[in-house]
């Protein structure tokens, strides 16, 4: 066999693999011989039909698997005598094989970029101490207590902290923003929610829930809501939207007393004791939180010190992966999956920066991985089966099952596997930044 090799761009090449007539014909007599010995011919015993009675019998079946294998071998041939590290196979072109001439096949291949590692030992990356104060721990008694509350309708305005049952409805210029935006299901209108008067933090509309405060039941206002130039959904960015809101229903938020039974139903002693466990998480929270920052901050710190291309094939299926993260966000907020899909295409083109940071770690945490001769245990990759399990909430058992039916999610757990022993080296090995 030969091949030529043309650059499409750096990560991306042509193969063009041309197979002589005669190991066409060498493949087509075993997969006849093949045939004999797996088919039955009426007349002969299994295997001593003739030849030629078995190719005419058989001979559509016999020219797809020609053609596979062909096309397979070829493959095989362009990958390693070609001698080109091949990260994808983008696309195929070959007319149908036929014995007794030669077939060219022409590969699309994308090929694993090549960079010279950076130093990754020693960096410097800020580290905050963990401080854990008073108003933490009240703040997180508070949260405890609010697990509990009860909600009491009430006839006066609402205040800060109640909560109000509301509709609204958004326009723009008098257009309806559903549709103008559908897509942007919770800035449309709804036609009844409940909204935390006042709230700094939350999903509703700004200029909704800090504009019912000293609303009752029965009133309706307007407000407006200027959305940002760089806001996430095109049709809406740098535009005015006006709300009508309706309230329905107020009700006050009362926190249970700290109570010898509160206590009890937490299993605490006391106030003390409750208050030792809620800075004991919050520490680690605080840990956690710090180290997963660490963890970007070295990302981002590697990223910055090497450059290189990336292959298409590898940032579009990022890309495509970051799209269904969200749609799984968005789908668990109430977004109906036929809006998720109306905006499908923003989305995936949105992610594709996200996608070119997520792909470009990869290749760097891989090479590192392959430098320190990092493997993936069996007990590490059991221990991500069961996370993978416990979030998808399908029992282990189940989820393992349904898992051996699909090899390339396992090789994409057990990437993320290496990945991460990869940043943790790196993460170890970091100096504190002065």
């Amino acid at each position: 066999m030969q091949f030529t090799v043309e650059d499409i761009n750096p990560t991306r090449k042509a193969v063009t693999v041309t197979v002589p007539a005669a190991k066409i014909a060498e493949q087509e007599a075993a997969l006849i011989k093949e045939f004999a010995s797996q088919v039955r011919v009426q007349g002969f015993r299994p295997g001593k039909a003739p030849a030629s009675l078995v190719k005419a019998q058989f001979a559509k079946g016999i020219a797809e698997e020609l053609n596979n294998k062909v096309v397979q071998e070829g493959y095989k041939f362009a990958s390693t005598d070609a001698k080109l590290k091949v990260f994808n196979l983008v696309d195929v072109k070959a007319d149908a094989v036929v014995a007794g001439k030669d077939a060219v096949i022409r590969y699309e291949v994308d090929i694993q970029p090549e960079f010279e590692l950076p130093e990754y030992k020693g960096l410097e990356v800020a580290e905050e101490a963990v401080v854990v104060t008073d108003a933490d721990v009240d703040a997180g008694v508070d949260r405890i207590r609010s697990q509990s509350a009860k909600f009491d309708v009430v006839e006066r305005a609402a205040a800060k902290g109640d909560y109000v049952k509301v509709s609204y409805v958004g326009t723009i210029d008098g257009k309806p923003v559903a549709e103008l935006a559908p897509e942007a299901y919770l800035w449309t209108e709804q036609k009844s929610t409940w909204e935390e008067a006042g709230a700094e933090q939350g999903l509703g509309v700004p200029a909704i829930v800090s504009g019912i405060v000293g609303m009752k039941a029965g009133d309706k206002a307007t407000f407006s809501h200027s959305f940002a130039a760089d806001f996430e959904t095109e049709a809406l960015r740098g535009k005015t939207a006006s709300y009508a809101v309706e309230v329905f229903e107020v009700r006050a938020k009362t926190l249970p007393e700290l109570t010898e039974e509160f206590f009890k139903q937490l299993n605490v002693k006391d106030l003390e004791e409750l208050k030792s466990q809620v800075r004991t998480s919050i520490e680690g929270q605080k840990k956690n939180e710090g180290l997963a920052k660490k963890r970007q901050d070295v990302i981002e710190a590697l990223n910055a010190k090497v450059d290189f291309p990336l292959p298409e094939s590898a940032v579009d299926r990022e890309a495509y992966n970051i799209f269904v993260e969200f749609a799984n966000m968005q789908m668990r907020s109430g977004v109906p999956v036929e809006e998720i899909e109306k905006q499908r295409d923003e989305l995936l083109t949105g992610s594709k920066d996200a996608a070119k940071t997520r792909v470009k770690t990869q290749f760097v945490l891989a090479k590192i991985a392959e430098k320190e001769g990092l493997k993936v245990e069996q007990e590490e990759l059991n221990r991500r089966i069961v996370q993978e399990a416990y979030a998808a909430r399908t029992p282990v058992d189940k989820f393992v099952k349904e898992l051996s039916k699909d090899r390339g999610r396992v090789a994409d757990m057990q990437r993320w596997v290496l990945f991460n022993k990869a940043l943790d080296l790196v993460v170890g090995a970091t100096k504190a930044k002065a």
